[in-house]
């Protein structure tokens, strides 16, 4: 299930940086370390996509789908004529500062930015190859309101030559990679250091990390909640999970348990205030988003 925050509006936009590609081939894909580019005000994106309509029996019968090159249409307030030569394959000399507009071949850049949504949290893109164009560039005569001229620069990117282990056996070039901070287990704090390619992250057993009461304690408020923490984010356990709390003689205590916004902590409420000088035993059997499944059990003994 997904998480509310998924479903906000975009916002902003920031942090646009390019990296030169320097590998992408049958054996492997391999790219600079990313650098700043310009200040970012406006980025659109557009795949080119095209469909056929098959038909038979007098009547639509398929619908043939493919997608190929996205064009990226990024407006930036203005660019240092050394990157500009940089990223459209110019020449710039250093020694006097100047660009060349040669008839000079691009090379191919990745290209990543990030999209400030409207509660706060970011959305990632990642382009792993394309080319600039050279920018649309407009100057006009100043007159009484300043009127700012805006740099209009064209990434078209495309589909790597190497193809990415994307896991469950599947192979294939991949042109963009998204991620988002309100998905469960994405963490953006790295994006911009490295550019992003695919890579089929490893799933930790499911374990309990922590619980309240611990294990054999004694001394348990007879009016507290219980909690259990897990590692990784919970399916709802009211469908795919069990959490029961008994007494010493096997009476089950009414509760009400609930799980918080990361899905890995459940609080366990009795509806009314445990017996005193006590023991219980808190029994679980839980599943994780990944179908792993854990059970366990807590016993304590209340003051």
């Amino acid at each position: 299930m997904a998480n509310p925050g998924e479903y906000k509006s975009k916002i902003g936009l920031s942090s646009l940086y390019v990296a030169e590609v320097t590998q992408d081939d049958a054996l492997g894909y391999a790219a600079d370390t990313p650098e700043y580019l310009a200040p970012a005000a406006e980025a659109s994106q557009e795949p080119t996509t095209s469909f056929e309509i098959q038909y038979a029996d007098d009547q639509p019968y398929d619908v043939m789908t493919s997608e190929g090159d996205t064009k990226i249409n990024l407006t930036v307030t203005g660019m240092p004529i050394e990157m500009l030569a940089k990223i459209t394959g110019r020449v710039f000399d250093p020694t006097t500062g100047r660009m060349f507009d040669n008839a000079g071949v691009a090379p191919y850049f990745a290209l990543s930015f990030r999209s400030l949504k409207s509660n706060g949290k970011y959305r990632y893109y990642q382009y792993l190859k394309g080319k600039f164009d050279m920018p649309k560039e407009e100057t006009a005569t100043k007159g009484e309101k300043p009127e700012p001229k805006t740099l209009q620069l064209t990434f078209t990117a495309i589909k790597t030559v190497y193809k990415f282990d994307l896991g469950g056996g599947v192979f294939d070039s991949v042109k963009r990679v998204v991620g988002d901070e309100d998905t469960t287990n994405f963490n953006g704090a790295n994006w911009f250091n490295a550019v992003q390619v695919p890579g089929v992250g490893s799933i930790s057993a499911l374990a309990l990390m922590s619980s309240v009461p611990l294990n054999d304690a004694t001394g348990v408020s007879v009016s507290a909640n219980l909690t259990l923490t897990f590692n990784n984010a919970l399916k709802d356990f009211a469908t795919s999970g069990v959490v029961l709390l008994k007494s010493s003689d096997g009476t089950v205590i009414t509760t009400s348990n609930s799980l918080d916004a990361t899905k890995k902590i459940i609080t366990i409420d009795p509806t009314s205030n445990l017996t005193a000088s006590t023991n219980y035993l808190l029994t679980y059997a839980v599943m994780d988003i990944y179908g792993q499944t854990l059970n366990g059990a807590i016993q304590f003994t209340t003051a």
